[in-house]
């Protein structure tokens, strides 16, 4: 299904989803199911504010675990399905979920680092990444937005120890203190 445009609405947000919309899974491993899927604390909020605010928020997430033949694209679509909805009924809004079901060996152009889902969004959703935010907790994601010119935020992982450096913008904590930061650079760029 092909998302509806955004109509010239306010910038774009691209999301990562797990370890920024939701906790993340043990390394090695997926969210194989809703029941396993957690917002991350304060992620509900944090994207209703972003759509009060007037801005598209979009997810963006390799899920290898499809490719790898550990889980069939119809849960993961399911999952989706039921994150969008769950946003919604907390006042938020997601304009759409792109998904990379591959693994590196494909070399597709969807993976990240590429930015191929990114791509994708702003021919869909007529967004100009360039003018837009990446929110993601590694630096696949970093680099993926930063290759469209979106302005990078990278998550710190409270189950990693803390980077020794990165090429995001920003670190923040958590998506919430990321938008926060977004919120206030919007503020002060039209003022």
């Amino acid at each position: 299904m092909k998302p509806p445009a955004t109509n010239g609405q306010g910038p774009v947000v691209f999301l990562d989803r797990d370890g920024v919309v939701n906790r993340p899974p043990p390394d090695g491993s997926w969210v194989f199911s809703w029941d396993e899927f957690h917002f991350a604390d304060g992620a509900l909020d944090a994207l209703r504010r972003l759509h009060e605010a007037g801005f598209v928020s979009v997810v963006v997430t390799n899920q290898s675990c499809v490719g790898r033949g550990l889980l069939d694209r119809t849960v993961v679509d399911d999952i989706h399905q039921k994150m969008t909805e769950a946003v919604e009924r907390a006042g938020g809004c997601l304009a759409a979920v792109y998904v990379c079901p591959h693994v590196d060996a494909d070399a597709c152009r969807c993976r990240k680092p590429r930015p191929g889902m990114i791509e994708q969004a702003a021919a869909d959703l007529g967004v100009d990444p360039a003018t837009g935010y990446l929110i993601g907790d590694s630096e696949r994601d970093i680099a993926c937005g930063a290759a469209m010119g979106c302005t990078t935020y990278i998550v710190e992982r409270p189950d990693k120890p803390p980077r020794e450096s990165t090429s995001a913008d920003h670190e923040v904590f958590d998506l919430a203190e990321a938008v926060d930061a977004i919120l206030a650079n919007e503020g002060s760029a039209t003022r």
